[in-house]
């Protein structure tokens, strides 16, 4: 059977609501003071002592990776990441304007957050688009070097929430854990090419 590729609407449709999903599991996590794994997670622990939300440094530290590694990931791909990641850090900005919380406890937001991260980024992920720059460069070393992908995010999200321990607390580390699991759990769960024929990757 030949597998039927999305149109260029179904595609901006798509990573417009995974940005959008990303954005708003970024401040559900925010407001509990959690993190998650990969750059998200880094921005989140960033943005709890730098004086800056965590959408400007998600951005700050996914631009540089993937303008560094545009020739390895071609230019159609790079160019919608870029587009993406700024677009995410444009509805971070809009996300905590119109949805003010009062509290959230970690428990639900860990939950709730990953849950919805992982559904973020599985959406941009079907419709070809990266917005994480440590995937890029897992990938990139998974390639150069045959270490195992899946092997080098578990590490780097490791190290991220490890750290925050240090800083958040070790409660709010294991919350932290659990976000990452959520979202993890999304992507394993639904991310599945031999299931779903309309891929755009």
């Amino acid at each position: 059977m030949k597998v039927q590729r999305h149109n260029a609407l179904e595609d901006l449709y798509g990573v417009a609501t995974g940005c959008l999903l990303l954005a708003l599991g970024l401040h559900l996590l925010h407001q509990a003071r959690l993190i998650t794994g990969g750059m998200a997670g880094l921005a989140l622990l960033l943005s709890y002592i730098a004086p800056y939300s965590p959408g400007t440094l998600f951005a700050a530290l996914n631009l540089p990776i993937f303008l560094i590694f545009w020739r390895s990931q071609g230019t159609r791909y790079t160019l919608r990441s870029l587009v993406a990641t700024l677009a995410i850090t444009g509805l971070v900005t809009l996300v905590a304007k119109g949805l003010v919380l009062t509290s959230a406890s970690p428990a639900a937001a860990a939950v709730i957050g990953g849950t919805v991260m992982g559904m973020g980024l599985l959406a941009v992920t079907r419709h070809g688009t990266a917005v994480g720059g440590s995937s890029v460069i897992a990938r990139w070393l998974s390639r150069k070097k045959g270490w195992s992908f899946g092997r080098l995010l578990m590490i780097t999200d490791a190290t991220i929430i490890a750290t925050s321990a240090l800083v958040l607390g070790p409660e709010r580390a294991i919350w932290s854990l659990a976000s990452a699991v959520c979202a993890n759990l999304m992507i394993m769960t639904w991310h599945r090419p031999d299931r779903y024929l309309a891929e755009s990757l």
